[in-house]
Formats: C-alpha cells, sequence, structure tokens
C-alpha cells in the first residue's frame, strides 16, 4: 500500500540505513534521520524497531505530531509505553504511572478546573515520563529502543522544550538509544545543527535518499509475478518518472498494477492509463500545495522544474519572472526547509521532490493528458 507506512517486509533498498540505526539503537547512541516527507522513515523506523526488538531491546515508538502543550507531550509518551510494552512491563509500568506527577489540568464544561498541577513545575510530570527508560533498565535492566517521530512538533509546545526533554534524555547513558525523526526539514536541521538550541550535536545524522533503480525495478517486478502480472514496457517511464521517491513509485505502481490485468503484459497504452489515473489522484494535493506558495517560490519551483534555466539568470528573470534580489534567495531557503526542493549535482543545483508536482509544473501546470 503507497497510502501509509508498509510492513517490515514491503521495505524496498533501506538495508544499509536499517543496519546503521539498528547498530547504534544497540549501542545506545542517539541518531537523527534526514529524509524529505514521504520517503519511508516511518516504515524503515518500524522495521529498525522490530530488528533490535529480537535483540531484547525495548521498542518504542513515539508520535509528536500535532502536539500544542507540553501535557500534550507527557500523554504521547505515556500512552506509547502503555500501548507498545509487552507484559510483564506492561504491569510494571501500569503502576509506575500511578506514582508519576500529573501533567494536565482537567476542564470541565464551561472552564471550570476540576483537577490540575502546580503552575511552578509545567515541565514536571513531563520529566517523569521521560526518565521511564532510565527507571526500566534499573529495575529490569532492559535496555530501550525509542524513536520519537515529529520531533520537530515538541517546539509547538514550547521553543525551549527542547532544552527540558535533553536535561533528562542526557542521564540516560546505556539505558536508551533514541532516533529523532520529522517531517519538517529546515525544524529538524534547525533543531541539531544549530548551536543555540539544546539537542547540538546530541544526534548523528543519518540520511534517506531516493529508492535505487537497481532495487526498485526487481521489487515493482516480483510483485507483479506473484500475482500473474507483468509490468513489462511500462516499467521503464515508471522508474524514470518516480526518480526514485518512494512514496510516488508505489503510487504509479499500484495504478499501473490496477491497468495490468491477470496473465496481461503491460505496455504503453497500460502506463498512459495508470498515469492518467496516478495524476488525478494527486491533482487536489498538487494544486492545494501550489495554492499556498507565494508567487516567489512558485516561480522559483516552476524554474527548478523546468531543469533547463540558472536560477539567478537573465534568462528565468525572462521565463519565470525571478527578482534578482535578496528575496529570491530566502524564498529558496523557505522552499528548502519546507522539504519541496533539495540540493541536487545537475543543473540549477536544486530538484523538486515530488516528481508529480515536477510534472504538473514541467506541462504548465496542468497534467500531460
Amino acid at each position: 500500500m503507497y497510502e501509509e507506512p508498509v510492513a517490515p517486509a514491503d521495505l524496498a533498498d533501506r538495508d544499509d540505513a536499517a543496519a546503521l540505526l539498528a547498530d547504534r539503537l544497540r549501542a545506545a547512541r542517539n541518531s537523527r534521520l534526514e529524509a524529505p516527507r514521504r520517503y519511508g522513515k516511518t516504515s524503515l523506523l518500524r522495521r529498525v524497531l522490530a530488528e533490535v526488538e529480537l535483540d531484547g531491546l525495548v521498542p518504542v515508538y513515539v508520535n509528536f505530531l500535532g502536539v500544542l502543550t507540553v501535557a500534550d507531550v507527557a500523554e504521547r509518551i505515556e500512552r506509547a509505553y502503555g500501548e507498545q510494552l509487552e507484559s510483564p512491563l506492561r504491569r510494571w509500568f501500569a503502576g509506575l504511572v500511578r506514582t508519576l506527577r500529573p501533567t494536565v489540568s482537567a476542564r470541565a464544561p464551561g472552564g471550570a478546573v476540576s483537577a490540575g498541577v502546580a503552575p511552578a513545575a509545567p515541565d514536571a510530570g513531563l520529566l517523569d515520563r521521560l526518565a521511564v527508560p532510565r527507571r526500566l533498565h534499573e529495575k529490569h535492566g532492559r535496555r530501550c529502543a525509542i524513536v520519537l517521530d515529529e520531533f520537530q512538533d515538541v517546539l509547538r509546545a514550547g521553543p525551549e522544550l527542547d532544552g527540558t526533554i535533553r536535561s533528562e534524555l542526557e542521564r540516560h547513558g546505556e539505558a536508551a538509544g533514541y532516533v529523532f525523526s520529522g517531517s519538517h526539514p529546515g525544524l529538524m536541521r534547525d533543531l541539531f545543527a544549530s548551536r543555540r538550541r539544546a539537542f547540538f550535536g546530541q544526534a548523528a545524522p543519518v540520511e534517506l535518499g531516493p529508492l535505487h533503480v537497481e532495487d526498485l525495478a526487481p521489487f515493482i517486478t516480483d510483485r507483479f509475478a506473484a500475482l500473474r502480472r507483468d509490468p513489462g514496457d511500462a516499467l521503464g517511464p515508471l522508474l524514470d518518472l518516480a526518480q526514485g521517491h518512494p512514496q510516488r513509485a508505489m503510487l504509479l505502481a499500484h495504478h499501473l498494477f490496477v491497468a495490468t490485468g491477470p496473465g496481461e503484459v503491460a505496455d504503453s497504452d497500460t502506463w498512459s492509463a495508470a498515469l492518467a489515473a496516478a495524476c488525478r489522484e494527486v491533482n487536489g494535493e498538487i494544486t492545494t500545495l501550489w495554492e499556498r506558495l507565494p508567487t516567489t517560490e512558485r516561480r522559483l519551483v516552476s524554474a527548478i522544474a523546468d531543469r533547463q534555466v540558472g536560477l539567478f539568470s537573465r534568462q528565468a528573470t525572462t521565463a519565470y519572472g525571478l527578482p534578482r534580489t535578496g528575496a529570491n534567495r530566502r524564498a529558496l531557503l523557505s522552499l528548502r526547509d519546507a522539504g519541496e526542493i533539495v540540493e541536487d549535482r545537475e543543473p540549477p543545483g536544486w530538484r523538486v521532490v515530488d516528481p508529480l508536482f515536477a510534472l504538473w509544473l514541467r506541462n504548465g501546470r496542468s497534467w500531460p493528458l
């Protein structure tokens, strides 16, 4: 499936990254996973946690997507342990959590406070829950392997909350290894690569690039063959268009599979039908993305998708109306930080991450149908 994270067995071409992350967790070392959106981070992390669990580590996955308060952060951590620990550790945690300080203020209808915490120590309950791996190690001698996903969202709960979190995590030593992951490259970069932030230098980067064609091609072919289908002549254009983008490759492969009947071999007509179906599916998403971009970012991303003009050339100014001012550079960095573009060795030095968005842009903001 391409709409959600895949099972570990269905993950293509991530052996090296999985091995590196697993080795670092086994050694209680911290990592941060760097990749554009929809590059299979969550699928990879699930595979890594499944692997290290076989070695006796206690796997815990925490998703901070959408947290707004310190209480949200603490609640996500508590829920992750409560749902994911296996017996007897779950029974131990059920007892432990009753001794922890509360973190929320429960409000009755109309705004009346029915239960609360002392305002003098708003982070105390969070620190209690962050300390669980240390207490588990002391009690049971087990090491945790912990993934903190969408970690950039902790800044929504408080701009300095990363300092609070680090104050506990740096005490864990052999008790736990962490992988920090997020879907906003700019915020993640600021959290871990800026000397102003508490987590500066605290987690080694592990980069996730595009899938390799030599791995992706047999992956798709084998899954077609398992259900008596053959991607045939459509496989080449599929790989060329997908450019190794994991989610888009699977989306295109899905529509090609649907267009190819049992016992059939896909051809150019099958590929055209599959591409049309894929474009229809993503049209709303692509147009919404375009509409939310400021004008200078629209011009920049169009020029990058063109791949025929230098971004700061007279030709780019003429063809796309790009301003030859500092606004151009600021817009470029904004697109990079949002994960819409990445640096590239080929001219113009940048690449649109989503190949279907790039296709739509190259075709004059429409689909080649």
